[in-house]
């Protein structure tokens, strides 16, 4: 194991620099550069002054030789100065990191521990009406748009709320928005984050938890047919360990490939949920200098999302290895 995974980390570093590539042309390409959005509208500046910006900030050099020298600062940890906040991306980057984990880790959780037993049972339970419940909400959860699951349940939960006659479903009414409310503090700072924490944190895990119930009910109804499962079962074994130690855990083989992978997806599917959330994390980050043109922002965060596909990647195939005996690599 230990040769497959340096030969891994080896052939990570030519899929690192054409990743990088691809996030270098993908912006330095796009229509206008960030002076030309700097002074768009501006009619005190002089086209002098331009020249003199893009000479100061190297866009009047060769692009090959534009990309080796943020390919040099990137390696070094220096992904530039972010012109709309004033300030380092890097540090730009970490002090909104925190702030998306807050997001990230829950709403995989949650979908993990409702899409999970949910596909098992869908399998057990085939043709069923839980069966068919289960799958109706897959392709609900699949269909729904993020942002506009957001708003609804900013509508049904913060604005609407038809409960208020209730005192027992009080805690249904929620905020619409933000991080938290200003002026708490201790431990009433902890629930008060929690209580905005909900309606972002149920819809982000909406799209995956659909997804993670298709894949698990599909790969158990692959396990459950297979010749070693009727063995157990011939053998009157009873029915719970055939389940759990024969099926479970061949089941959860090729999920875990869809796991590790979407792991990333969820920086990239957040930009949406914060953005209508308006939680301070790096999605709102990404949107907003994309529409602000701070180029070295957005580079930063696609780089970011690459490197964790990649890592994730290598984490999916050394989780084979621990679920199967059978897959070795060296």
């Amino acid at each position: 194991m230990s040769r497959y995974i340096a030969r891994r980390l080896l052939q990570m570093i030519p899929l690192f620099l054409g990743l990088s590539v691809l996030v270098f042309l993908l912006l330095a390409l796009a229509p206008g550069d960030p002076v030309d959005l700097l002074v768009f509208g501006n009619p005190h500046v002089r086209p002098a002054d331009v020249v003199r910006l893009k000479h100061l900030y190297g866009l009047d050099q060769p692009l090959h030789i534009r990309y080796v020298k943020w390919l040099w600062a990137t390696l070094h940890g220096d992904l530039g100065y972010s012109r709309t906040y004033k300030q380092p991306v890097f540090s730009l980057m970490a002090s909104r990191i925190g702030n998306s984990l807050w997001l990230q880790i829950p709403a995989l959780l949650l979908a993990l521990s409702v899409a999970v037993p949910v596909g098992i049972y869908s399998a057990l339970r085939q043709y069923s009406a839980a069966d068919y419940a289960a799958t109706l909400f897959t392709f609900l959860g699949v269909s729904i748009p993020a942002f506009w699951f957001g708003i609804m349940m900013i509508y049904l939960c913060a604005v609407w709320h038809p409960w208020t006659s209730l005192s027992f479903l009080a805690w249904l009414t929620l905020p619409a928005g933000g991080f938290s409310s200003p002026g708490v503090s201790g431990g009433a700072a902890v629930v008060d984050r929690l209580r905005y924490m909900v309606l972002p944190t149920v819809v982000l895990s909406l799209v995956f938890m659909a997804g993670y119930t298709r894949y698990t009910r599909s790969s158990m109804l692959e396990v459950v047919r297979q010749d070693y499962v009727r063995t157990a079962r011939a053998k009157g074994l009873p029915e719970w360990i055939v389940i759990h130690k024969h099926a479970v855990r061949n089941t959860m083989i090729p999920l875990v490939t869809i796991i590790a992978l979407s792991i990333p997806g969820l920086f990239a599917g957040a930009p949406l949920t914060e953005t209508v959330f308006g939680w301070p994390g790096v999605g709102q980050l990404f949107v907003a200098s994309v529409l602000a043109g701070d180029f070295a922002v957005a580079q930063g965060i696609i780089m970011l999302l690459a490197v964790l596909v990649i890592f994730f990647n290598l984490f999916a195939d050394i989780a084979y290895a621990a679920l199967d005996p059978r897959v070795r690599y060296d």
